[in-house]
């Protein structure tokens, strides 16, 4: 088996319908270093995953948490122990895989609330979680999720998330589809790189629905090179971690629609000798 670029690491959404431990013997035959655990996979087992990937000799780049039909901010006073109380299960699970970061959406607001209300309910809501993840050794992360899917979650945009760490010590899944066209993108990069826990990394063709909808690396309408160069050039340090999905993944099959993007992240990161 020849390992290939040690910080390149595959999410289990690349594969929504395998198990955890289908997605470390893929990882595992592959030469990956990495898996980013999916939350539902694994949650009923925190030391049955360690074990497999201790097995396996390969580590978590992250856990995308589970909460269980989401987190819902109300603008309530309870607000903060039950962002807390949805996400405690997650963090345990990073911590037991060796401290992994996790991240999660911030789930849909109510309806007919306006998104700076939301914001600011989870900004106060916030500080409780942020501390315990902290305490447990574990960089806890909000993904700024796409705007098709509202119903995961109200903070879209790489400028709303960083905004949201800045304002409650949260990291940033930093997702490249949904800011790949925000302006002023190096600027943020430079700025922030140092919030940035995980960099997912994935294509999409223009023209196409946004809603789960993605490319394997290349396949697509995305400046990737230019957008792994900026976060190289920032000095990012962590995984880039594939998360492909959608009707063409499922068509291609997942084998060999990760296997293609490993291999276009390899050569890349291999070739500009990072």
């Amino acid at each position: 088996m020849t390992r290939v670029h040690p910080r390149i690491a595959v999410s289990g959404i690349s594969a929504l319908k395998w198990s955890f431990a289908q997605d470390v013997a893929f990882a595992v035959e592959q030469g990956v270093s990495a898996v980013g655990i999916l939350g539902p996979k694994a949650i009923d087992d925190p030391a049955g995953t360690a074990a497999l990937l201790q097995e396996a000799r390969i580590a978590a780049s992250c856990v995308t948490a589970s909460t269980s039909g989401g987190i819902m901010i109300a603008d309530e006073p309870e607000d903060a122990a039950r962002l807390l109380e949805a996400l405690r299960p997650s963090i345990a699970l990073a911590r037991t895989v060796g401290g992994a970061p996790c991240y999660f959406t911030s789930g849909p607001a109510p309806e007919h609330m306006p998104t700076d209300t939301a914001f600011d309910a989870l900004v106060a809501a916030a500080g409780p979680v942020v501390d315990h993840a902290r305490a447990q050794g574990v960089r806890l992360a909000l993904e700024h999720n796409n705007t098709a899917t509202r119903h995961n979650g109200f903070v879209h945009t790489l400028r709303d998330g960083i905004d949201l760490a800045e304002a409650t010590g949260l990291d940033i899944c930093l997702e490249i589809q949904n800011c790949w066209t925000e302006r002023k993108l190096p600027e943020m990069i430079r700025q922030n790189v140092g919030r940035f826990a995980v960099a997912q990394v994935s294509d999409y063709r223009t023209g196409e629905t946004t809603q789960l909808n993605r490319r394997p690396l290349g396949d697509g309408s995305i400046p990737l090179e230019w957008l792994l160069g900026l976060l190289l050039d920032a000095g990012f340090s962590g995984y880039f971690e594939i998360e492909t999905l959608g009707p063409a993944v499922e068509a291609e099959g997942y084998a060999p629609a990760i296997r293609r993007s490993i291999e276009w992240l390899d050569e890349r990161l291999t070739r500009w000798g990072v």
